[in-house]
């Protein structure tokens, strides 16, 4: 539904081709989708859900449904270590600063976490690096050591998505284990460090992009060791609460009870069937990807942030989106920054960050039009969001 819209022909019409556009997901092969498009100066709110919430309950998909947002979550990852930069608790080099100064992990795991040609290559690479994936670093969710995702057209059979699905899918996770996998839970990072050749760098430091999850577990623990406190707790008192996200959390961290206040996720479609009807686990997406919310929600983190509404935000946000374009980036991505990425869309450009189920969270900044939502599903096209917005673009013109 369409909310603070004029009732023209124009908006009614507009109002349609969005519908249209949303639901064409479902035939695309989405099984449920949702969207909400802001675009304040023009007064113009869209918010629309289409499709099939759940395959155990066969509930129909509202905008009230909260979805998981895969990497979107790094957005959120990004501006904390920037706040914690801001209010210099990271020194005074802030995110220049070399990782291994945190001492995150003792020297003998820091020594192992990235190598070339199997000497110690970490000590020089910093959060900047990290958080604009030009560290070296391998993707622990779909690179191993025989090469990427990209060169192998799948996940890699060493990766965590693509070794073992039935165990890494139902296995509770969590990010480092100092002692070692349990036969309950298993470590992130312990993943990471038992798989041959992974942890050969694929570049010199700040010489190359290759996106990576692998970083984000790492700034996100670092963010933990800095403040003494959980990644969830940080999230909620530095964003969620700041932000009014009422309907947003951590999955399996600090997700609110099953009642009135919450109803269970709508599904994720992935490798051919309902992830969370069957049961699936998807902890493993953690600071990089844990984020549950609705599109809502998401709308109002974003406006917050091109706002300056945040504390520091009006500092952080300039450093976010000064965007350099490495080796190794590649269209319609034009630029990245630390935590957002720019790219190129029928209507401009845009500034934000999309996820492995479908999840999208996308800024127009030139024209004020903000966009959230997911088709819920892993191989969505990534600019299925696109026409969505240059709609909009469109009709505000």
């Amino acid at each position: 539904m369409t909310q603070n819209v004029p009732a023209t022909n124009a908006s009614s019409s507009l109002e349609r081709q969005l519908d249209s556009l949303l639901e064409g997901q479902l035939v695309a092969g989405a099984r449920n989708a949702v969207a909400r498009i802001e675009a304040p100066a023009a007064g113009f709110v869209y918010e629309h859900a289409v499709g099939v919430a759940r395959e155990d309950t066969g509930e129909a998909m509202t905008p009230d449904h909260r979805f998981h947002t895969a990497s979107v979550s790094k957005s959120m990852t990004a501006l904390l270590v920037l706040q914690l930069a801001d209010e210099g608790a990271l020194g005074p080099k802030g995110v220049d600063a070399r990782y291994v100064e945190f001492e995150v992990f003792p020297d003998d795991i820091q020594e192992r976490l990235l190598t070339r040609g199997g000497r110690p290559a970490f000590a020089g690479v910093t959060l900047r690096h990290m958080l604009s994936h030009t560290s070296g670093f391998r993707d622990a969710f779909v690179d191993d050591g025989s090469g990427t995702s990209k060169e192998i057209g799948r996940p890699a059979p060493g990766s965590i998505i693509g070794s073992d699905a039935t165990r890494n899918f139902t296995a509770a996770w969590s990010p480092w284990l100092p002692d070692g996998d349990t036969t309950e839970v298993r470590g992130v990072v312990n993943f990471y460090l038992s798989q041959p050749g992974i942890t050969e760098a694929l570049s010199e430091s700040g010489a190359a992009f290759h996106y990576s999850d692998t970083a984000f577990v790492l700034l996100t623990l670092l963010v933990e060791r800095v403040t003494g406190e959980s990644y969830h707790a940080n999230l909620g008192e530095r964003i969620l609460t700041p932000c009014d996200l009422q309907d947003s959390y951590l999955a399996y961290r600090d997700d609110p009870p099953l009642g009135p206040r919450r109803q269970p996720e709508s599904d994720v479609h992935a490798y051919g069937i309902p992830m969370l009807s069957s049961g699936k686990n998807l902890s493993f997406d953690w600071g990089g990807g844990g984020l549950v919310t609705t599109a809502h929600d998401l709308v109002r983190f974003q406006r917050a942030l091109a706002e300056h509404r945040l504390p520091g935000s009006s500092r952080i946000l300039p450093e976010m989106t000064a965007w350099s374009r490495p080796a190794g980036l590649a269209e319609p991505r034009t630029g990245v920054g630390l935590g957002l990425f720019r790219t190129r869309y029928p209507g401009g450009e845009l500034w934000g960050h999309s996820g492995a189920w479908g999840a999208k969270m996308d800024c127009d900044q030139s024209l004020g039009i903000y966009f959230a939502g997911t088709v819920n599903r892993a191989g969505a096209a990534a600019d299925w969001h696109h026409a969505l917005i240059a709609a909009v673009a469109e009709h505000i013109r």
